[in-house]
């Protein structure tokens, strides 16, 4: 896997961003895409991503054919990404850790909020849960 730079306000300086077995794209309307490790060596933020613009979502991998989006047909829809990182038999010399990829979207739907989330498992597995805590 290739290293990419992230530029941090905060300390102006420059760090290394290893990149992940999955990663975002974010596909604008206007046919532009945001990668969150881009084709120029730059890691993206998800909060870069424009979401009034946002057409599409999707989750892609160098190492897997698969493609897993999220079409934002609604503009009530809020993008949500994030990881969910677990270890077993920790301190153990069988401990392993793995990383959840989780995405999806959440609305207002009259007085409630509907959340979707998909789930992609270490075994590259998509699940869709309205709940990622029983992961």
């Amino acid at each position: 896997m290739a290293n990419y730079k992230f530029f941090r306000q905060e300390t102006q300086n420059w760090i290394d961003a290893p990149e992940e077995v999955w990663c975002w794209e974010a596909h604008y309307e206007n046919g532009q895409i945001l990668k969150q490790f881009g084709d120029d060596g730059i890691f993206h933020q998800f909060s870069e991503i424009d979401q009034n613009q946002l057409a599409i979502f999707k989750m892609t991998s160098n190492n897997y054919p698969q493609t897993y989006s999220v079409l934002f047909s609604d503009p009530n829809m809020k993008l949500i990404h994030f990881y969910r990182n677990s270890i077993f038999n920790a301190g153990t010399d069988s401990e392993e850790r793995t990383r959840f990829y989780c995405f999806g979207y959440e609305k207002k739907v009259g007085s409630k909020i509907q959340k979707l989330i998909m789930v992609i498992t270490p075994t590259n597995e998509l699940i869709v849960t309205e709940d990622p805590n029983i992961l």
